[in-house]
């Protein structure tokens, strides 16, 4: 039969990347207020790229000398094909009616998972190629606002730059975490956490003191500051109580309750 000859699909194991690709698009429909079918086909086409990420990971290290078992690369071929030609199907629909900078955000896109695997196969998983994944993903933002109002002006600019920025916050703070488990150590210093810890409070002080100096300015609201603030919290306190001993699963849940928090804020933004 059919049924039998298609591979098991290949679905992403980085479940914080759904937020990181979901977040900044339902925030986004959010701002301008309110849905449309071109904001769906989007939606979709997204998803079908997005889900092309991890087969389309496989086929680059095969092309590039990585031997894998034939059967994985055939299963890549299969859903890197088909998730593509999903993705394409809609975002041609969207391109017909008119949303032609949709290419300029996919070129941008394409740049963002070239660069990732290039950095993931030199280096394997670090800060810069996951910052180079959430640069990509979260195009997802402005894209979905240009849809919804057919502009790209500065809402949209800073629907991408303070989703990314958030994101990023997710980086190294996980990343920190990495690091402090592979030393397994129940209890650490104050050498050791501000050790470890350095790069992510150095990012969410730079963060908090940018987006502080937007508000400042008026080119934002306190409210975009506010939406900052139980990552902030989060990662001082995360930073300070530092230890060997990490539950990524509670971790991962407590990201994805402050992304959906962040997302909702942003809706509130009063935005220029």
């Amino acid at each position: 039969m059919l049924i039998n000859k298609i591979p098991a699909p290949v679905i992403t194991k980085e479940h914080g990347s759904w937020a990181v690709l979901l977040v900044p698009i339902f925030a986004s429909a959010g701002v301008a207020g309110m849905l449309t079918v071109n904001f769906f086909f989007l939606v979709l086409s997204s998803l079908a790229f997005f889900l092309a990420y991890t087969p389309g990971h496989t086929l680059l290290r095969q092309y590039f000398g990585s031997n894998q078992h034939q059967e994985k690369v055939e299963q890549a071929k299969f859903w890197t094909v088909t998730y593509l030609a999903i993705g394409i199907t809609f975002a041609l629909r969207l391109l017909i009616t008119g949303y032609t900078l949709l290419i300029l955000f996919g070129g941008l896109a394409v740049i963002s998972f070239l660069g990732n695997f290039f950095l993931t196969r030199r280096y394997s998983k670090s800060i810069g190629s996951d910052l180079l994944a959430a640069a990509g993903l979260t195009l997802g933002g402005p894209s979905a606002y240009y849809v919804l109002t057919d502009r790209v002006d500065s809402t949209a600019l800073l629907l991408y730059i303070f989703n990314f920025l958030f994101f990023g916050c997710s980086v190294f703070y996980v990343h920190m975490k990495i690091r402090a488990s592979g030393t397994k150590k129940s209890g650490m210093t104050w050498v050791d956490k501000i050790s470890f810890g350095k790069l992510n409070l150095v990012y969410h002080i730079a963060v908090v003191s940018l987006v502080g100096t937007l508000v400042a300015l008026h080119s934002t609201s306190i409210i975009a500051l506010l939406a900052f603030g139980p990552m902030f919290v989060h990662a001082v306190f995360g930073t300070l109580k530092l230890s060997g001993k990490v539950r990524f699963k509670n971790l991962g849940f407590l990201l994805l309750a402050q992304s959906v928090v962040f997302g909702v804020l942003l809706t509130l933004v009063e935005w220029k």
